[in-house]
């Protein structure tokens, strides 16, 4: 069974990675598209591992609101992440680096949002027993 402890440190890594890939948004130089690359793939594990210990956690996989809303939240910000990508693959960012930039910060919000929206809702939530 997932801990409400468990749950909170995967965000706290998530947050991480979100932060790493801000910083890399604004670099122009040759490695950045290499380590973007590398931070998106460990986002995208990161988000599947979320939902998978979220699914553990009775409390929340429980409630009859809250699962249904987190697991809208999940795949929109997964849906926001693959079209963000879509558009702007690695080899594309150097083509419109301010649209790249407005994109990402978008994206970066989102999920600034839905990581707050999970960290409120599982500390909201008592502990099974």
């Amino acid at each position: 069974m997932t801990s409400r402890a468990q749950i909170l440190a995967e965000i706290d890594a998530i947050t991480a990675v979100a932060a790493r890939l801000a910083a890399i948004a604004q670099r122009t130089d040759a490695q950045r598209k290499q380590d973007l690359i590398v931070a998106r793939r460990e986002l995208a594990m990161r988000i599947m591992t979320v939902m998978a210990i979220g699914e553990g956690y009775r409390p929340l996989r429980d409630h009859e609101q809250l699962y249904p809303e987190l697991r809208q939240r999940v795949s929109s910000m997964r849906a926001a992440i693959a079209d963000h990508q879509a558009q702007w693959s690695a080899v594309a960012i150097d083509s419109d680096d301010a649209a790249y930039l407005s994109s990402s910060a978008a994206l970066q919000a989102m999920g600034r949002e839905l990581m707050a929206w999970i960290r409120t809702t599982v500390i909201s939530l008592p502990e099974s027993t």
